[in-house]
């Protein structure tokens, strides 16, 4: 009898260690799993973005942008596109000094930005020669990825390629527009939301 007791008082004695280990053991599990979780996460996260437009936006972007033959082109029309994310000389709309009807406008959109990175490779490049982090790929490739940080610097450098002698902006100020003022840039050339 006194063995009974002593193994029935050693099994309960067992039974909160048992689920001690038991919980234990299987928070550490749930533990590597989050933390398996989180570090594929920070991964997808800090990955590249491969963009490919699709084949309606390379018609549709070749239908705006049009065909770009060569590297003053290409310059105005980032020029163009950029006119949804600054106003330029005080100007929310349209440069200083310049004709509004003479803009072209073209969204900034994933497939512009990949209708006029293609181009890049197959025209002639010679006015920029600040190489990196402004060449025309660099830029573009910032601005697909929704980079745009330093899209102020960036149209400066390109209108500044668009002046004599290259590589010297003395128009006005370049100024990032708020959310706001890009929203109705966008409803009133384009007339939608984005």
């Amino acid at each position: 009898m006194k063995k009974n007791i002593a193994l029935s008082i050693a099994g309960l004695a067992a039974v909160p260690f048992g689920v001690y280990f038991a919980f234990t053991s299987n928070s550490d599990n749930q533990i590597d799993a989050i933390t398996s979780k989180e570090e594929a996460s920070s991964l997808e996260i800090t990955a590249p973005i491969k963009y490919i437009a699709t084949s309606k936006e390379k018609i549709t972007a070749k239908k705006d942008i049009g065909e770009i033959s060569d590297e003053t082109t290409l310059i105005m029309r980032m020029i163009e596109m950029s006119l949804q994310k600054v106003n330029i000389g005080g100007k929310k709309n349209t440069p200083a000094g310049i004709d509004p009807d003479s803009i072209r406008r073209i969204q900034m959109t994933k497939g512009n930005i990949y209708y006029l990175k293609q181009h890049t490779d197959s025209i002639e490049l010679s006015r920029n020669t600040r190489g990196e982090p402004y060449t025309y790929e660099n830029i573009l490739n910032r601005w697909l990825e929704g980079n745009f940080d330093d899209i102020t610097e960036e149209v400066e450098f390109l209108l500044s390629l668009t002046s004599k002698p290259y590589g010297k902006y003395d128009g006005g100020e370049v100024t990032e527009k708020s959310r706001v003022e890009e929203q109705q840039y966008i409803q009133h050339f384009f007339g939608e939301e984005n």
